[in-house]
């Protein structure tokens, strides 16, 4: 079977246009008509047919329905320009607000908690794993965002370990509101369902929607409980976030500061992202098989 970036190339020549040629009239870089006839990448369905139309040819006789599904697997999740913008500066102001805390704790010698609270070092061996797997993963992010590498595979990675980095979070505040002794305490009084309420609660959100990514943006299973789990994850984890920074802003209000009012916003920010990513990788997964499909 011959490949979508010969009959490219055949069906360009066939015309007798050069790539810049087409390329102009693709508003596109004779680079990206380049990189599309070596293989390297593939326009999106919409530009394919736009290639179609001024080539002359069917859309079959460029793509295969296999091809198909490599366009949407291959390329950028988020590939409109204003977006992948959008998700880059958020990714960089994210990455930016977990490193400066720490640069300035480093600097100044500051504590991050009081380390005379019980459990003190398992504290900081839990938060410093969440704070290194959300680096990690924003970075990743950032670098793939500027390169427009963002497949579903590598987003994905991404989501996969924000949830992930959550639900370890959401042992951590577990394990500080019920402590062991605690947890048997409430067991054997009958509080049965307020722990279990509260485990539920704290974790669960971050284990379905690692799992839900894992199987949605990695595995490509394309089941629609995987994106309908992924949503209801993030709209929890956006709730749960606005409930956590109101009832400081209720109880505590001189500790609310401008931290607490961008974490609020960005984490917000995050999931909205999410789910954004989540439903443009639906729409172009559905697109591909219907045109595979004609």
């Amino acid at each position: 079977m011959v490949e979508f970036g010969e009959q490219l190339r055949r069906a360009r020549e066939a015309k007798g246009m050069t790539q810049q040629s087409l390329a102009e009239q693709l508003y596109v870089t004779r680079q990206s008509v380049s990189r599309w006839e070596c293989g390297d990448r593939y326009p999106d369905l919409l530009t394919t047919t736009k290639i179609a139309q001024i080539l002359e040819v069917s859309l079959d006789d460029l793509l295969s329905g296999k091809e198909m599904e490599k366009v949407v697997e291959r390329n950028p999740v988020v590939e409109n320009k204003v977006a992948n913008n959008i998700m880059t500066a958020l990714y960089a102001v994210v990455l930016l607000s977990m490193i400066i805390p720490i640069l300035n704790g480093l600097l100044t010698r500051q504590a991050f908690a009081d380390t005379n609270m019980p459990g003190y070092d398992s504290y900081v061996i839990i938060k410093a794993s969440i704070v290194i797997l959300e680096i990690f993963c924003f970075t990743f992010g950032l670098v793939n965002a500027i390169k427009g590498s963002l497949s579903p595979k590598r987003m994905g990675a991404v989501i996969g370990a924000y949830f992930a980095a959550n639900c370890i979070s959401g042992a951590e505040s577990v394990i500080r509101s019920f402590p062991p002794q605690s947890v048997v305490w409430n067991l054997n009084n009958g509080d049965f369902l307020k722990v279990s309420f509260m485990i539920t609660l704290m974790m669960l959100p971050g284990i379905a929607g690692a799992t839900g990514t894992f199987f949605y943006f990695i595995r490509n299973k394309n089941l629609p409980v995987w994106p309908v789990v992924i949503t209801l994850a993030s709209i929890i984890g956006i709730s749960l976030n606005i409930f956590s920074k109101m009832n400081i802003l209720t109880n505590y209000s001189d500790n609310f500061s401008m931290n607490h009012t961008l974490s609020l916003v960005l984490v917000t920010a995050i999931y909205v992202l999410i789910i954004y990513q989540t439903f443009t990788l639906v729409f172009k997964r559905k697109r591909a098989k219907e045109t595979a499909g004609k």
